[in-house]
């Protein structure tokens, strides 16, 4: 994957982060993590350092799940790249609020396991 400018693994899933997504929303944090943060997290270990900006049409890789990033609020990337940390809203409705330290996608996440590769990849450059 050629335009890929983020990767990690996912290290531990915090005991109540599948409801969360079942719910919509994925919180992602880089280890080490705060205790209080722990059970609602997925926990990553970033194997390259964050070398874009989070843009909307880009694409988030969960193993095989696929997310298109839709919106990015405006301290997402920095949240990212100083923490590891990112909450991602999936398939929120229209009039949902965008956060400043969140990001809106498209997509399904289903159960997410220990050892998942997660990746950024930028949208590709139209031709």
């Amino acid at each position: 994957m050629g335009n890929d400018y983020y990767e990690s693994t996912i290290l531990r899933v915090g005991e109540e982060a599948a409801d969360l997504i079942a719910g919509g929303v994925l919180i992602l944090y880089a280890d080490p993590i705060p205790d209080a943060l722990e059970s609602v997290s997925v926990v990553h270990s970033p194997s390259t350092p964050l070398v874009n900006e989070l843009r909307a049409g880009d694409t988030l890789w969960l193993g095989d799940q696929r997310v298109e990033l839709t919106e990015v609020g405006e301290r997402a990337t920095e949240n990212l790249r100083t923490l590891g940390h990112v909450v991602i809203h999936l398939n929120p409705d229209s009039d949902t609020k965008l956060l400043p330290g969140a990001v809106h996608g498209r997509g399904e996440i289903g159960a997410v396991e220990a050892g998942a590769r997660l990746v950024l990849q930028a949208v590709a450059a139209k031709v």
